[in-house]
């Protein structure tokens, strides 16, 4: 094969493709379960030592993972062996479909591309997309408060009264209707095809879409928040040294940004959807993975997972 020929690494073969042996991917995979990455990544070193030691030069993506799975029982990682099991059984199966909800600024981009990049999803797409392709679908004079941000919605309400307590959440709850259609449309076709997003943004209001989604066991959602109005501004601030979105409007209008913040904290409650304090970028990825790898055990379980049926 064309590999033996341009590498000596060891190759991983499967039914319809054939990779060198990475110690990165499997890391990646050990630290979705769980482990911690600078642990995982000498668990990975520690099995390319193995296969070198055997003399392997090829191996089944099955036998490997057997390889895997006994090593980590026999070094006491029960848990992370079990949990790693069940994301190679589950991805197998099923798509998965993240909604990363929060208000401007809690980090759900941040946030979920490093999801994606620990879960090996390729595709990440923000809210902010789609509202920018529903407003070439739907004119200005039809829903202007698609046109306005989710802070400044409330201006392109008719006959607002600047005395109403709930005027804000009023124009952000109108700015995010018709970008709900896009969102559940995005998840219709991964369901359909089979394939696995991440979708995040200020759109992703758990009580405002559709309660079908919330049956399904493999659309998760998760709300991401900022307790502390100083951490909160802060972000902004850090934010705006590294992109080119305007710090002045957001901190004029923070008032607005951290009610819109409460108001998605109270939603996501109402409907038994996790939030996550989003202080530490580390801690946050781990909490999130957790939670997912719980709704997977939980799918397994139910679907009577087997170790024999993956490795």
């Amino acid at each position: 094969m064309i590999f033996d020929k341009i590498t000596d690494k060891i190759i991983v073969t499967a039914k319809d493709y054939e990779m060198p042996f990475s110690k990165g991917l499997l890391a990646r995979s050990l630290t979705t379960a769980g482990m911690k990455p600078s642990e995982a990544y000498i668990f990975a070193r520690g099995i390319e030592a193995d296969l070198n030691h055997d003399s392997l030069k090829r191996i089944s993506k099955y036998e490997l993972r057997q390889r895997v799975y006994y090593s980590l029982i026999s070094n006491d990682y029960e848990d992370i062996a079990e949990k790693y099991l069940i994301w190679r059984r589950i991805l197998k199966k099923h798509s998965v479909i993240i909604l990363v909800g929060g208000a401007s600024g809690v980090g759900t981009s941040t946030i979920a591309f490093e999801l994606a990049s620990r879960l090996g999803i390729s595709s990440v797409i923000g809210t902010d997309s789609i509202r920018e392709v529903m407003r070439r679908s739907i004119s200005k004079d039809v829903v202007p408060m698609l046109y306005e941000s989710s802070y400044t919605a409330w201006r392109a309400l008719r006959n607002y009264d600047e005395d109403d307590d709930d005027l804000y959440i009023q124009g952000f709850i109108r700015h995010v209707e018709p970008v709900l259609l896009g969102i559940e449309g995005i998840i219709d076709r991964c369901l359909t095809e089979g394939t696995s997003v991440i979708i995040e943004g200020t759109h992703i209001v758990p009580g405002m879409i559709s309660d079908k989604y919330h049956d399904i066991p493999n659309v998760i959602f998760l709300t991401l928040t900022l307790s502390s109005e100083n951490v909160h501004k802060k972000r902004f601030i850090a934010r705006a040294k590294v992109s080119d979105r305007p710090l002045e409007r957001y901190l004029e209008n923070f008032e607005i940004i951290n009610n819109i913040n409460k108001y998605i904290v109270k939603d996501s409650n109402a409907h038994v959807v996790p939030v996550i304090e989003n202080v530490s970028i580390s801690d946050t990825v781990q909490e999130c993975l957790e939670i997912v790898t719980n709704k997977f055990n939980a799918l397994d379980e139910e679907e009577g997972g087997e170790i024999e049926e993956l490795i």
